[in-house]
């Protein structure tokens, strides 16, 4: 069973109904987009521990056109790529969009040049860092640190990349 999550445009896309799965909250989705603003126009996006997408996809939205998303659980990468290829399908641009199922740590390792990675195979682009990453892995995962050395060491991102992290409110009353 799956549920539904409006985008900021108003579009409605899929969202797995698991408790794996905690999607980026409408008012986060759309104040990162703020902060972003017109930078995402041509830009490529890295979205790790994607979920349903619903991120990539409101960076697809406003310009972004070449997105590489990984999620580890096989339903939920079904999902994210299903409303991916809706999203970049009611575009007028051409975009590249591609989901890999795999864990993330394993995935970041093998760099930018990774066999599993479509685009490069065939892109006429030698460019294969990205201008933004978003990383959302689950709270208490412990997997921040690690995938952040990752991408610098296995030169993921280039020096103006921005790096995008969701993490738990560690706020105290």
């Amino acid at each position: 069973m799956k549920g539904k999550l409006k985008l900021i445009s108003g579009k409605r896309i899929e969202s797995p109904l698991n408790q794996k799965t905690r999607p980026t909250s409408s008012k986060v989705r759309e104040a990162i987009i703020n902060i972003l603003g017109n930078n995402l126009e041509g830009a490529s996006w890295l979205d790790l521990c994607s979920g349903s997408g619903a991120m990539a996809c409101e960076a697809l939205q406003k310009g972004v056109k070449r997105i590489l998303a990984i999620e580890k659980q096989r339903e939920t990468a079904k999902t994210c790529k299903k409303n991916l290829i809706e999203v970049s399908n009611s575009m007028d641009n051409s975009i590249h969009v591609e989901v890999i199922c795999n864990e993330l740590i394993s995935f970041l390792k093998k760099g930018p040049k990774n066999k599993k990675i479509e685009f490069t195979k065939d892109s006429q682009s030698s460019e294969k860092k990205f201008d933004f990453v978003f990383l959302d892995p689950p709270y208490e995962s412990g997997l921040y640190e690690l995938s952040q050395e990752l991408l610098l060491s296995k030169q993921w991102i280039k020096k103006s990349s921005t790096l995008i992290c969701e993490c738990q409110n560690q706020c105290q009353e």
